[in-house]
């Protein structure tokens, strides 16, 4: 099985699922391949000031970052605003609508 897209939300036991799809893009793209799996990580719209756990540990690795807060933009530069539950004008999340 080869997914396109692994979208995981912010559980801890979506931790080693991402660390293994990151290891094994690792792997295909040193061996030639390629088409590999990307990964989003949405994280938890309570994470109102900080990253969790899991977020922190699976910043690096994935290829999208979803918050819902855009303050949050400003302290980590990788992140993507979601705006659909909690509004927000441009100037907070630096996106131009």
């Amino acid at each position: 099985v080869r997914p396109d897209l692994i979208l995981a939300n912010g559980p801890g036991t979506c931790v080693p699922v991402l660390y293994s799809a990151f290891l094994f893009r690792l792997f295909w793209l040193l061996g030639g391949g390629s088409h590999y799996c990307k990964t989003i990580f949405v994280e938890s719209l309570c994470r109102v000031k900080t990253l969790s756990l899991s977020g922190r540990l699976v910043y690096p690795i994935v290829d999208r970052f979803v918050v819902h807060w855009p303050h949050l933009k400003r302290k980590f530069a990788m992140v993507e605003v979601c705006d659909a539950l909690v509004p927000c004008d441009t100037q907070d999340t630096g996106r131009e609508e």
